[in-house]
């Protein structure tokens, strides 16, 4: 049975984002059942944004691994409504500082667990940030969602489906429209949580950008009551100020540290000050040592030596999670 707007009731506004709102409704089915209506028009919509691209991910990937699950797709008129289930809590929302320590490592665990199952996919999110994790309670469990503007290889199945679900010449000749490995759109994350490559405006970027964003967001958990970002720009978020700050907490690289940035078109023309870097446990006074050793893993000038999600996967505090 197709579904429609006319199976819920109770619809509320909840936010805004760039293209999209988003509404609290219940299924007139089942008066108990909360869900979340995500609602955009694909035609007024701007690359990288693609609500039927999210709905490709999420029909593909959608309710595992700590991925947001889709219950449903429909059209209203020309307006496309993703049904995700409602969840009370964004990451931003709670007192992560406060929290018992088995509960950030459960999060941290869950979300990890849904970024290595994307780049298993070969999918990248682009935008992890404390927005973008839900949460079932302020105790979890916590999923991963907003799929609007990730990145899809042309040979991941996902691609396969978004392109059987869209009219045109076939699936060969949209996949050609995708952006290219080498050639990504740049404009893309949140502010704090981009990636350095990102911000030098680097198009042949890969998953790193996700465990950069990733470490910035596990750093956060950790920062104490302040809650402050671990690259902290206090007011409006320049490109230029965040990597001064970055380079400012992290010292600046040089070429040793950082070849890829040879390949950047504008990094050889701006003269950055030498900045000394500061050891993780200084810029983490709270944290205990095996987050710092995450953080430092993850946050590497360096894409391809940032530590893979499924690597953290098995490190010994996240492995004993699942056993426990």
């Amino acid at each position: 049975m197709t579904d429609s707007i006319h199976n819920y009731a109770d619809i509320k506004f909840l936010a805004s984002g760039a293209f999209s709102d988003v509404y609290r409704a219940q299924r007139k089915s089942s008066s108990s059942t909360e869900v979340a209506l995500k609602v955009s028009n694909p035609a007024t919509q701007r690359a990288p944004h693609s609500p039927l691209r999210e709905r490709a991910v999420l029909g593909v990937l959608g309710g595992q691994k700590h991925i947001v699950p889709l219950l449903s797709s429909f059209y209203d008129e020309t307006d496309l409504v993703l049904v995700l289930p409602y969840f009370p809590v964004q990451l931003s929302d709670i007192s992560i500082h406060a929290a018992d320590d088995k509960v950030k490592s459960l999060i941290m665990h869950e979300i990890t667990s849904a970024i290595a199952f994307l780049h298993e996919n070969e999918v990248i999110h682009r935008d992890i940030k404390p927005q973008n994790i839900l949460l079932a309670s302020s105790s979890g469990p916590a999923y991963l969602t907003d799929f609007g503007t990730a990145w899809i290889a042309p040979s991941s199945r996902v691609s396969q489906v978004d392109a059987e679900q869209r009219p045109g010449p076939g699936i060969a000749k949209y996949q050609d429209t995708l952006e290219p490995d080498n050639g990504k759109l740049t404009d893309v994350g949140t502010g704090l949580y981009r990636a350095p490559e990102l911000l030098f405006g680097y198009s042949g970027y890969g998953k790193g950008v996700d465990l950069w964003s990733w470490g910035c967001v596990i750093a956060e958990m950790y920062r104490g009551p302040e809650r402050r970002a671990i690259f902290d720009v206090s007011k409006e978020v320049s490109e230029l100020a965040l990597v001064r700050a970055i380079f400012q907490t992290l010292g600046t690289p040089d070429l040793e540290e950082w070849p890829e940035s040879q390949y950047f078109p504008s990094y050889s023309k701006i003269g950055f000050a030498d900045y000394p870097s500061r050891p993780f446990d200084e810029i983490l006074p709270h944290a205990p040592q095996e987050i710092i050793d995450v953080v430092s893993k993850l946050l590497r000038y360096e894409s391809g030596r940032r530590l893979a999600a499924d690597k953290l996967l098995s490190m010994y505090f996240l492995k004993d999670i699942i056993n426990k």
